[in-house]
């Protein structure tokens, strides 16, 4: 299939599934009886007016999860309190306003993005509201009565058909599977969601007590919330700055393996993504392969790496000792520890019990320390080094299936040798050429009996 007939078909599908969305809310809108408040001015009009310009100004203030490229706020604290307020259609109607207003005046949002946010938004709130309803939950602006299943079922429907909608939009744009584009949408904020949920409690009770004056005094508790979320945000944006400079460091050391920590680290990605792991897991092997080597910043490894030729034994024990160095540097910062430092720690151990530092087997082997040990060796074998040329991939699967069962896990390799995403990433379809004097490779029994790379 073309690139651009690849193309047109996903942006078929985006249209047809924000067409589908589009139904269903219009479909929710009109299926209901309308609520008919009294003529303006009245306590519901004022009331309506106050949660939509609410909504707006959370819409407005939203910021970007930088992965997934999707944009949150805490506009659904409105939008639950008003489900417990106002009757059919208004939550909708407010959730629909909030959306078209902050998206196409405020950010200047393409017309495609504005009528899925608008669309989304108020079958979210639809949906909710009709749940709450049918559970029994009490909708009045003039009284408070609050009962824990209804709003919890209206808080699980909300965010199940917000957080669907748009995992379901970014896995249609960007090709992540639905699991991984929800958990990066959703993983970070799921504890956040549900505890600020509760300050909808609280505005539809001040609402009802003070009006007004209970919108103003909930505003300073919804800034705070807004701005946990944003921190939250930034430390993962500073954690990933960290991770870069470690490595830019790392990279300085040795011109031949420039850029070998971030192919490393997408070829890790990519089998993980093949093994549908969790996003969670996904992003700590992804970090775990960028600094796999981060320990070779250290002086006494500087001269191995520039060394034109194969090293000694002795160079290689030191050189075998970057798996702890680099394990005790990421021990640094407190958020690599744990699973992260273990899969750089155990990268080098052999599936059969013969690797280092700590000769584990098998499935003692962290998960994460058996992927990045592939990808590191893909990117070894199919990358130009001091003492050899590249090879192809086909040539580099060879040695991956020699070796299965003793240095790597053999249902990885099989993974790796029917996947397309790894022939993809490497280039494969410039093959190398493996006859002739310039890109003749060492003869077979030139090889060690494991496929060692620095």
């Amino acid at each position: 299939m073309t690139e651009s007939l690849r193309s047109k078909l996903q942006k078929a599908r985006i249209y047809v599934f924000i067409g589908v969305v589009s139904v269903a809310a219009f479909y929710l809108l009109t299926i209901r009886t309308w609520d008919k408040p009294g003529p303006f001015p009245s306590k519901f009009w004022n009331a309506l007016a106050a949660f939509v310009i609410l909504g707006i100004v959370s819409e407005s203030f939203s910021f970007t999860i930088p992965v997934a490229n999707v944009r949150t706020s805490v506009s659904f604290v409105p939008f639950l309190a008003s489900v417990a307020l106002f009757r059919h259609p208004w939550p909708m109607l407010i959730g629909g306003v909030t959306a078209f207003v902050a998206d196409k005046f405020v950010r200047g949002k393409p017309l495609l993005r504005v009528w899925f946010n608008t669309a989304q938004f108020m079958l979210a709130s639809g949906c909710g509201a009709f749940v709450y309803s049918a559970l029994g939950g009490t909708v009045s602006l003039g009284t408070f009565d609050f009962a824990a299943l209804p709003f919890a079922c209206l808080v699980a429907t909300y965010f199940t058909i917000n957080h669907g909608s748009v995992a379901l939009a970014v896995s249609l744009s960007s090709g992540l599977s639905v699991r991984e584009a929800w958990g990066r949408i959703g993983k970070d904020a799921f504890v956040t969601d549900l505890l600020s949920s509760t300050l909808a409690i609280l505005l539809a009770f001040l609402y009802v007590k003070l009006e007004l004056l209970g919108l103003a005094i909930l505003i300073f508790p919804l800034f705070l919330v807004r701005q946990l979320y944003q921190m939250n945000m930034q430390l993962q944006e500073e954690l990933e700055e960290k991770l870069e400079l470690m490595v830019k460091s790392m990279e300085a050391r040795d011109p031949y393996t420039s850029g070998h920590s971030r192919r490393v680290s997408e070829y890790a990605l990519a089998i993980a993504r093949e093994l549908r792991l969790s996003s969670s897991d996904m992003d700590g092997i992804r970090r775990a392969a960028l600094l796999h080597d981060v320990g070779k910043i250290y002086e006494e490894f500087a001269p191995l790496l520039r060394k034109e030729g194969r090293l000694t034994s002795e160079e290689m024990m030191t050189m075998r000792t970057h798996v702890v160095r680099s394990a005790e540097l990421v021990e640094t910062a407190a958020r690599l520890r744990g699973s992260i430092q273990a899969m750089i720690r155990h990268h080098h151990e052999n599936f059969d019990g013969s690797g280092y530092p700590d000769g584990l087997a098998g499935e003692r082997i962290p998960l994460g320390a058996r992927i990045i040990m592939i990808a590191d060796t893909i990117d070894a074998m199919t990358t130009d080094r001091p003492y050899r040329r590249a090879m192809s991939l086909a040539r580099a699967l060879e040695e991956l299936e020699k070796y299965a069962g003793r240095q790597f896990d053999p249902a990885l390799v099989a993974l790796v040798a029917q996947s397309t995403t790894i022939r993809r990433l490497t280039g494969s379809d410039r093959r190398i050429q493996e006859a002739g004097p310039a890109g003749s490779l060492p003869t077979r029994a030139a090889w060690p009996q494991r496929v060692v790379h620095k």
